[in-house]
């Protein structure tokens, strides 16, 4: 529900920022599948637009990967990707903001003591939606309802994300 809320801005923001967020209020969830909804059918094809929808999963992807998929489920590695990419956008306040919603719910906001950040580096580096020799793309934060993608990140900015993740 965050990382669709942070998608579609708006009341939906504005909804779950509020707290309805335990998957309970029917408005809030019928909001969230319309939304992606709009968003599928405005790019059936996944060339475009429809990309957003994978904010945080760049990283949480890497996460699952490095961990053998065995650390932490979708969610909670999403919820990880999330406050990365809000740091990879410079968002510093939305974070804070989104990471007590996420704590609220019991969702991680740091990784475990173990985990190897070069090896989450490294599984980003070859995340699925890379093309060619180009760096992965990222979708980053602009603001609420101001969700891009397509965005090419310093190595050493996602080093940061990722030791602040662990810290």
């Amino acid at each position: 529900m965050v990382k669709t809320a942070l998608i579609a801005g708006g009341e939906l923001w504005e909804r779950v920022r509020a707290g309805a967020t335990d998957g309970t209020d029917l408005d809030t969830i019928v909001a969230c599948v319309r939304t992606k909804l709009d968003v599928v059918a405005a790019d059936e094809r996944d060339a475009g637009v429809r990309q957003v929808l994978n904010l945080g999963h760049t990283v949480a992807h890497a996460i699952e990967t490095a961990t053998g998929y065995a650390r932490y489920r979708h969610g909670e590695a999403v919820a990880l990707g999330l406050l990365a990419a809000l740091r990879l956008s410079g968002q510093d306040a939305l974070r804070g903001e989104v990471a007590a919603l996420l704590e609220a719910h019991g969702l991680p906001l740091r990784l475990d003591d173990d985990v190897d950040l070069d090896a989450v580096a490294l599984a980003t580096a070859r995340d699925k939606k890379r093309r060619g020799a180009a760096p992965v793309p990222f979708v980053l934060v602009e603001a609420p309802g101001t969700v891009s993608h397509g965005h090419a990140v310093d190595p050493d900015a996602l080093a940061a994300a990722l030791k602040e993740l662990a810290a």
